[in-house]
């Protein structure tokens, strides 16, 4: 099969965890390499990269706009992206497009359309996430997300908001859990741990990176043994502002021997640093699933989060992590406490993790995206 993946927005083969690359990025990756194991899959971004061909992957960025602009600035692009899409491929040669985001869900359409080939959408993050709610954006996801064949959810907290918000068909949602790459993520069980807490994340407010500092600011009344490192560049058109608001308030709390800001890392350096960790503070508004929890919980690392959506479907309270409906909760307290001064405690939540995170893989994930494509070619 000759696959299409559409990352418009942000090159999946960069870095991660700056500006607007994160789990799309990482999902995107992983489910091209894996597809193209038995199929030709072309993965096409308009953000500055490298291009590359590794046997049946091709990638290939049509440089419109460098990594550092804002995803507002970039829809100017769309259509000057899909022109050159045309240039540049012959797109009716193409089985079925896989579109990541509504922008290019946006130009996903329009080829469908006009080129008579079905597509899938994969949001990745909704309109309806945003403070303020942004109504141009959630009528084009609309519109997007009704004309395609399918639309992949990553978790049910997902598929009820897209069936709630959205109106989808229920019929037309297809719920594909993503995985783990478990050649990176994979824990040395002989290493030391530390009393080090992680916050993994782009740098912006819809992170709440901030309820963390305050979450640590509150827990050194009870136990002041800890390192928090904040992993992570500035985003969006905010990002720099919140990253000195980050810092004010670290200075501000008397934080500044409990926390440091690493900024952007590689998937490697990051697991290096959960080999020895003992928690991960997950503060993020929004997700529509929350790979860094799974990527965590395969390296032994629990989870302390606040998140109202997908991660209650991934932590189980006192064994893999711990769901608080805010950060003023004891017993959230008392689990961290015991995570740094009970090493059998400790030890039998690491077990847990591991055992937890194994559900999750991303030959699954492609196996199952495969089957979706073939549904998509039959409808």
């Amino acid at each position: 099969m000759n696959i299409l993946q559409i990352s418009f927005h942000t090159s999946p083969f960069g870095s991660i965890g700056k500006f607007d690359s994160g789990g799309l990025n990482v999902y995107v990756q992983q489910i091209s390499k894996q597809l193209s194991n038995d199929n030709n899959v072309t993965v096409v971004t308009a953000e500055r990269a490298e291009n590359f061909k590794a046997d049946n992957l091709d990638f290939h960025s049509l440089n419109l706009f460098e990594p550092g602009l804002s995803v507002d600035d970039k829809e100017i692009y769309l259509q000057e992206f899909k022109i050159k899409l045309e240039e540049n491929f012959e797109l009716q040669n193409f089985d079925v497009i896989h579109a990541h985001y509504w922008l290019s869900g946006l130009v996903a359409k329009q080829i469908s359309e006009e080129k008579n080939i079905p597509y899938v959408f994969t949001s990745h993050s909704l309109g309806v996430f945003l403070d303020g709610y942004n109504k141009e954006r959630v009528d084009c996801e609309k519109i997007v997300m009704t004309s395609s064949n399918f639309v992949t959810v990553s978790s049910q907290y997902e598929h009820v908001m897209i069936s709630e918000n959205y109106k989808i068909n229920e019929n037309k949602i297809k719920k594909i859990t993503p995985g783990l790459d478990r050649k990176i993520f994979k824990p040395d069980i002989n290493l030391p741990r530390e009393n080090i807490f992680l916050s993994i994340g782009r740098i912006q407010e819809q992170k709440r990176q901030l309820e963390t500092i305050q979450f640590l600011n509150s827990f050194k009344k009870v136990d002041s043994n800890f390192l928090c490192y904040f992993i992570g560049g500035p985003s969006g058109k905010s990002g720099d502002d919140y990253l000195v608001e980050l810092k004010d308030s670290v200075k501000e709390l008397d934080l500044e021997s409990h926390v440091e800001f690493l900024g952007n890392l590689s998937q490697m350096e990051i697991k290096d640093l959960m080999n020895k960790s003992k928690l991960l503070i997950h503060t993020s508004q929004y997700e529509t699933f929350g790979l860094v929890a799974i990527e965590a919980n395969s390296m032994g690392v629990p989870i302390l989060s606040i998140n109202t959506g997908s991660l209650i479907e991934i932590i189980e309270n006192n064994k893999n992590g711990y769901f608080a409906e805010g950060f003023a909760d004891s017993n959230a307290n008392n689990f961290v406490k015991n995570l740094i001064n009970d090493d059998d405690y400790l030890n039998m939540v690491m077990i847990n993790c591991i055992q937890k995170s194994k559900k999750y893989n991303w030959e699954l994930t492609a196996d199952s995206l495969f089957k979706t494509y073939q549904d998509v070619k039959l409808s």
